[in-house]
This record gives C-alpha cells, sequence and structure tokens, in this order.
C-alpha cells in the first residue's frame, strides 16, 4: 500500500499534471479543487500528506491550512505551493504548521525530493507500511527452511548483513522478513545521501550496491566500518552479484566488496523447485487480496508442468506469471492449455521488450521540424513501451527531465498511462 497524498489547487493543469506524476511514483492521489473539497476528501480518505495551493477561490491555503491545525490533533503534514509573489507568504504558513514549501513552477526534482522528505520526516511511511501486508518467504524446502534459521539466528544486534541472489530471487522479501520484529525497513533512495537519513530509524535496505555514486560508497563503508554502532536497526545490503564477481568491479568501492565474503546467498527458484506448488498457493491468495483478482485453482498436474519449467527471471517471474493467469479469466480451474498459451504470450512480450532497435519511415516531403516530430513521438511512444510506462524510467532511458518530458508527450499526443 502506498502513501495518500491529496494535492489541493485550483487550477486544473496543476492538478492533474501533479497526480500523473505522483501516482507514476507509486503514490495514491486525491485532488481537491477547493477547500470545501479538500475537507471531504481529509474526512473520508485520509491523506498521509496534503500538498495545499495558497491562492484559492472562497478560501486560501493558509486559512485553511490555520483551520487544520487549531484544533492541535491534525498530525497531517501540509507541504504548501506558492508562486514567486507568494514565497513570503509560503514561509510563513510555516509558522502555522505547514512542514515545508516548493516554488512554482514546480520543479519535479524538487518536488518529489520534498514529498519523501515530508513523508519521511512525519512518519507517514511507518504508517503506511504498517498498513500494508508483508510479502512473505514461501516454501518448505530444506534450503528456505536454513535460511529461514539463518535470519533468526542473526536477530537480537545490528550488525550489517549482505545479501547476494539473483535478479527476482526475494532478496527484497528476505530483507524485510529480517526486518519484521524492529519494526520493519526502508528502502535507500537515491534522492537522499545516507547522511540525510541517520539516525536509522528502521532497518535501511540497498537494493544494489553497485549502483551507488563513488561517494556514497565511501560513506557507507565508513558506516559500515563503525565498531560500536548505537541503535538497534542495521544496514542491510543486496546486489546481484557475489564476492567473487564484486571483486574488481571498476564501479565498486573494493573496500566493500571485501565485506561480501559474509554474504548471505539467497537462493535461486532453480535451486527449491520444491516449492513451486506452494508459491503458486500463496500468490494466488496474494493478488486475489491485493489486487482483488478472481481466486483459480492449479491442479497436479498443472503444479508438475511449472516444476518443470524453467523460471529465468526467478520468482519475480513466477509472480508476474501468476498475476497474468489469474487475469485471464474467473473460472476456478486452469488448465494446461491455458498454461501453456499465458507461457507463450510471456515469452513473445519478453522478446518484444528485450529489442533494443526500431526501424522508422519518413517521408521526405516533410519539413526538418515536422520530420523531428515525427521521429519524437515513435522514439518516445517505443520507449514508453519498454519501461511499462514508469515516468521515472523513461526519464533515465531518454535524459530528460521529468517536467519536460511530461510537456513533451503531452504536445505528442502520447499517453503517461498504460490504456487497459
Amino acid at each position: 500500500m502506498s502513501a495518500r497524498i491529496l494535492v489541493v489547487d485550483d487550477e486544473p493543469d496543476i492538478r492533474f499534471l501533479l497526480k500523473d506524476i505522483l501516482e507514476d511514483e507509486g503514490y495514491e492521489v486525491d485532488v481537491a479543487e477547493h477547500a470545501r473539497a479538500a475537507n471531504d476528501i481529509r474526512r473520508s480518505s485520509h491523506p498521509d500528506l496534503v500538498l495545499l495551493d495558497i491562492w484559492m477561490p472562497e478560501v486560501d491555503g493558509v486559512t485553511l491550512l490555520k483551520q487544520w491545525k487549531s484544533s492541535g490533533r491534525d498530525d497531517c503534514p501540509v507541504v504548501m505551493m506558492s508562486g514567486h509573489g507568494t514565497v513570503e507568504t509560503a514561509v510563513e504558513a510555516t509558522r502555522y504548521g505547514a512542514v515545508d514549501f516548493v516554488e512554482k513552477p514546480l520543479s519535479m526534482a524538487k518536488l518529489l525530493s520534498t514529498v519523501k522528505s515530508a513523508l519521511t520526516r512525519h512518519g507517514a511511511e511507518a504508517r503506511v507500511d504498517n498498513r500494508r501486508k508483508r510479502e512473505q518467504p514461501v516454501g518448505t524446502s530444506r534450503m528456505v527452511q536454513a535460511l529461514r534459521q539463518r535470519m533468526a539466528d542473526l536477530q537480537g544486534d545490528n550488525r550489517p548483513v549482505f545479501l547476494c541472489g539473483a535478479y527476482g530471487s526475494g532478496r527484497r522479501i528476505w530483507a524485510d522478513y529480517l526486518s519484521t520484529p524492529v519494526g520493519g525497513m526502508r528502502i535507500f533512495d537515491q534522492q537522499h545521501s545516507l547522511n540525510d537519513l541517520l539516525p536509522l530509524t528502521a532497518n535501511l535496505y540497498i537494493e544494489e550496491v553497485c549502483d551507488l555514486a563513488p561517494e556514497q560508497q565511501a560513506l557507507l563503508y565508513e558506516l559500515l566500518s563503525q565498531p560500536e554502532r548505537q541503535g538497534k536497526f542495521r544496514f542491510i545490503v543486496a546486489s546481484h552479484l557475489g564476492h567473487d564477481e564484486l571483486r574488481g568491479q571498476p564501479q565498486l568501492d573494493q573496500r566493500l566488496a571485501e565485506m561480501w565474503r559474509d554474504a548471505i546467498e539467497i537462493p535461486p527458484l532453480s535451486e527449491h523447485v520444491e516449492d513451486i506448488p506452494e508459491l503458486l498457493e500463496y500468490y494466488v491468495n496474494w493478488y486475489a487480496d491485493q489486487e482483488q483478482l478472481p481466486y483459480r485453482h492449479f491442479d497436479v498436474a498443472a503444479q508438475n508442468l511449472l516444476r518443470n519449467q524453467p523460471w529465468n527471471g526467478d520468482i519475480g517471474q513466477l509472480k508476474q506469471f501468476v498475476r497474468a493467469i489469474l487475469g485471464n479469466g474467473d473460472s476456478p480451474d486452469i488448465d494446461l492449455e491455458e498454461i501453456a498459451a499465458t507461457l507463450q504470450q510471456m515469452s513473445v512480450r519478453s522478446q518484444q521488450a528485450a529489442g533494443n532497435t526500431m526501424q522508422i519511415a519518413i517521408d521526405l516531403d516533410l519539413d526538418l521540424r515536422e520530420a523531428r516530430e515525427v521521429f519524437e513521438r515513435e522514439y518516445l511512444a517505443r520507449h514508453l513501451e519498454l519501461c511499462d510506462h514508469n515516468m521515472t524510467e523513461l526519464a533515465r532511458r531518454v535524459g530528460q527531465e521529468r517536467t519536460h518530458l511530461y510537456r513533451k508527450l503531452k504536445a505528442l499526443g502520447l499517453q503517461t498511462k498504460k490504456q487497459q
């Protein structure tokens, strides 16, 4: 479950642009055009954060903020949005309870950083995490049972833990499992410095150590090397590479690589296929509960077929398969023909996504501006497809700032949302 954000602004373009951007970042977003609508939504949906414009008809943002905070019991963080002429007013609003402000025209990097910081500082992430049903490691094989015991043995201290395992093997699930007794974990967001996240208020999970910038790696090594670090929380650092593979990696501080000698290996699914029937049952129930997909049954023949399927994408691919086949229909039984067809569709999509080239025909009668527009439309449409309409990934792929990118997509008539 994601944090819920309420955007209050009388300008429709800003409301729905922010809604699109924040939803692409994984947040749940409500919008309100005036104070009355904002009050109705706050009573019904209980947002974790409010983005509140200052100038609005009838009741302005500062007056609305004062009303909310006057009771002394309102702990929902509010970030003010202000134009150039109202920055002083926005700063003044912090005296009435606003936690921060962002200036219009909005910088997406600044906005997202402010949102993340506000949620973190005011405990909204912890509240969201408590509401979220945690994904559990599944299996009764000797390998999985031994790993559970290893995690149990690590309880009671705050020594750093290193995890290695293939993409999709469930490193994050095991990190979450290890963190449950101390109140959960936070996932390191590279918009922040590690120093911004200290002192730790939950286990801190770093998904891929090789992705850290050199200065972040140096700071992480310094923090991990502290012999008597205070507090009950720990660092959990992961990589898809093992110790031997990390040694000599040019992008990695080799002092960190040496720490990987004690890394816990998360086994690939191919080494515990006997857990597949239990995994199938678990994720059928998971998607029925989390996404309200219909409950469907894999019989013994289906389970045996899937035990012999090469899951190159590991547990992540198995989850993708379960989700896809549950969405095929609502009949209670899943037959072998449907399984084969779904696996074939996933294979085709994977092959298509793997393609990194495209051919495009451009009419030479077009002038340069028109030809460039044709190219940009096809180029961005292809990248949208390859990154499954994830705007953060799209911005990274094409090297554009997200604010500019949203405007470009709108001008070219491209949808940022995936069509259902």
